[in-house]
């Protein structure tokens, strides 16, 4: 019971990015669960039942998908809510939906099909080409069988039959895409007028005893010192236990003398060269120049003169020209296949004839060779000793983090038994707030763990929370600082702040307003507004609707006025995030047009708006499947 308990505990803990999880039903996707899951039911879909089996088996393939894609920058705890883990079930369950859709529609995918799209997968491959064996392997590794993955992507394929009919009736008519560039493609001509919300002029403006108490009440949350907690908390990690790992000296020499004939070091050679630039393609009296140059340096060589002399005088490589053309040891491969294939041919102190690659000319000669032979002990022992640390740290993290996590659900009122099961001290952390704080604090899922109803309320040891594969901590509370108010006196100076910055705001707001009626009823001019505020406005920019050098907020809003009359222009004002209030001044108007537009950018325009139609259109027909179907969710079960 324990065991099972702590397998789902880790099995939630790491699951997906909702917007990166939802839109793509890629082949390893979330719709492969199609074999049934033995035991507890997690919703049922139009009768059809969807399994708390699949429903992890969906949430690991997730996992190792976004594992995959975020490389490094990758952590388990990014990912933890209830949220996340509904929207894996969600997209279950819109996945479900389909494949009866598919079904009922009489949807086919033929053997020659679907064995034709396996053979296709690279992951199946070597060398390009189908390998059953890493077919097998590869599903045994999924935890798969060949029947439950075939029979998955069958079904993956009938549902892309159903999205190319969708893309295939996405049509785009002419009048459609004339429109669509006509806004799309839109310029407006503008000023600005920018009116500051600056406190500092109203410095000497007094604020009343009655305005800051009024503030202060009314804006308390302002005010508040945010809910705080100190943990006490225990951490496992294989990096801990390697570092107080020791090796034995005879545990090294036995795995030296398993790996000996791996352990060869590459042949390598030490190479100069003289490389005459010339691109590919280059025309007649480019190369005509680069030729005579290589001429003239094959004659100095041959005529005695110093390779290394030359390769400074003439060499186009910036990076070896100054150290008379040296390029070092290096290893087959490293260099462009042309380069390589010469140098490795060549022996110690000959020179080659001119060498073509993509960069230009070479003239190579081989200074030396270094002839593969296999590592001393001495060059890899430290590998070897990583290695063996790293192997037995790798088992007895899997074993402490089971004892541990075992006994802190057992004790679930102390982290004594469960550190000293591991030999680990607990540490306290520092107040923090659910903003995080530093440390293990600062990491996303100790914050969630640290604020939820299991460690604040209950005061139970939290869930084991996966840092990273090889690195858990549980954690408790120590100590629990409620939501308090800070006295008006100790934030006096802030409160009058806020209310002078807020009568600026204001201020600047209510000038902005009237001075955008004024220019509208043609009350006042633009340069009376300059004369008499000392202004300016800005210089008049051309804009599409992704101008970066204007306001976001400016832009929007610059869109949504009204074309001006002829010769005459329109004002409007918008209020910035920072208080500012902006007039702009709208001069002119300028549609987009689809016979100015490159035929390229004409073509990705129309992709743009079939796919566009296509995305709205599938969208539309899953929300009409959704609303026809009986579907149950099992809450308790997720």
């Amino acid at each position: 019971m324990l065991q099972r308990i702590h397998d789902q505990a880790q099995s939630w803990i790491a699951w997906v990015i909702v917007g990166l999880l939802i839109v793509p039903f890629a082949l390893w996707g979330i719709n492969s669960y199609f074999d049934g899951g033995a035991g507890a039911v997690v919703a049922e879909v139009n009768g059809e039942e969807i399994g708390l089996r699949d429903y992890q088996r969906s949430l690991q393939q997730q996992r190792e998908r976004m594992r995959s894609l975020l490389g490094e920058n990758y952590r388990p705890e990014m990912l933890e809510s209830p949220q996340m883990r509904r929207a894996v079930l969600d997209a279950m369950v819109e996945n479900d939906l389909l494949a009866q859709r598919v079904a009922e529609q009489g949807f086919r995918v033929g053997d020659g099909m679907l064995l034709g799209q396996i053979g296709r997968m690279e992951a199946f491959q070597q060398e390009g080409v189908f390998n059953p064996a890493i077919y097998n392997q590869v599903l045994a590794a999924q935890g798969m069988s060949k029947p439950f993955f075939e029979n998955s992507l069958r079904t993956d394929l009938m549902q892309s039959q159903l999205r190319n009919g969708f893309r295939q009736a996405s049509y785009v008519t002419d009048h459609e895409l004339r429109e669509t560039v006509r806004l799309q493609e839109q310029k407006r001509t503008l000023q600005l007028l920018t009116i500051p919300a600056s406190i500092d002029r109203l410095q000497s403006q007094e604020v009343s005893e009655a305005e800051v108490t009024d503030h202060y009440e009314q804006n308390g949350h302002r005010y508040e010192v945010a809910e705080q907690v100190s943990l006490e908390h225990i951490e496992l990690s294989v990096a801990t236990l390697m570092a107080g790992g020791v090796v034995e000296e005879t545990e090294l020499q036995k795995l030296y003398e398993e790996r000996k004939e791996s352990l060869v070091a590459d042949e390598e050679r030490n190479a100069r060269h003289i490389l005459i630039e010339l691109a590919d393609g280059a025309n007649e009296e480019t190369t005509s120049a680069a030729e005579a140059r290589l001429a003239e340096v094959e004659s100095k060589l041959a005529a005695g003169e110093p390779f290394e002399a030359l390769a400074e005088q003439y060499s186009d490589d910036p990076g070896s020209a100054t150290a008379g053309g040296d390029l070092g040891f290096f290893p087959r491969g490293i260099m462009v296949p042309e380069f390589d294939q010469v140098v490795f041919a060549m022996a110690e102190g000959e020179t080659s004839a001119p060498v073509r690659t993509p960069f230009g000319y070479h003239l190579i000669r081989l200074q030396e060779i270094q002839t593969a032979e296999i590592r001393p002990f001495e060059g890899v022992r430290e590998e070897l000793m990583v290695e063996l640390k790293r192997r037995a740290a790798d088992e007895l993290f899997y074993e402490q983090s089971e004892t541990m996590s075992n006994i802190a659900y057992e004790e679930p009122d102390s982290l004594e038994g469960a550190a000293a099961s591991a030999g680990v001290e607990i540490q306290r952390s520092e107040l923090f707030s659910r903003q995080g704080g530093e440390g293990v604090s600062a990491r996303p899922g100790v914050v969630q763990a640290a604020f939820s109803d299991l460690v604040l309320k209950d005061g139970k040891n939290s869930d084991p929370i996966e840092l990273a594969d090889d690195h858990i901590v549980i954690l408790r509370l120590n100590e629990h600082r409620p939501v308090s108010k800070k006295l008006l006196e100790e934030v006096r100076s802030e409160v009058v702040e806020a209310i002078l910055t807020a009568r600026s705001r204001s201020e600047a707001e209510t000038q902005g307003k009237q001075w955008v009626e004024q220019l509208q009823q043609q009350e006042r001019s633009e340069q009376q507004i300059v004369t008499e505020s000392l202004l300016e406005w800005g210089k008049e920019r051309r804009i599409g609707r992704d101008a970066g050098e204007v306001s976001t907020e400016v832009v929007a809003h610059a869109f949504r006025m009204a074309i001006p009359g002829e010769n005459r222009k329109g004002y409007a004002g918008v209020t910035l995030s920072g208080g500012e209030y902006v007039i702009v001044a709208l001069s002119r108007v300028e549609e987009g047009r689809l016979d100015e537009m490159e035929s390229a950018k004409q073509q990705a325009m129309r992709l743009e708006v079939s796919e566009r139609n296509m995305r709205s259109h599938y969208q539309s027909y899953i929300a009409s499947l959704l609303d026809e179907a009986e579907v149950t969710v099992y809450e308790d079960q997720l």
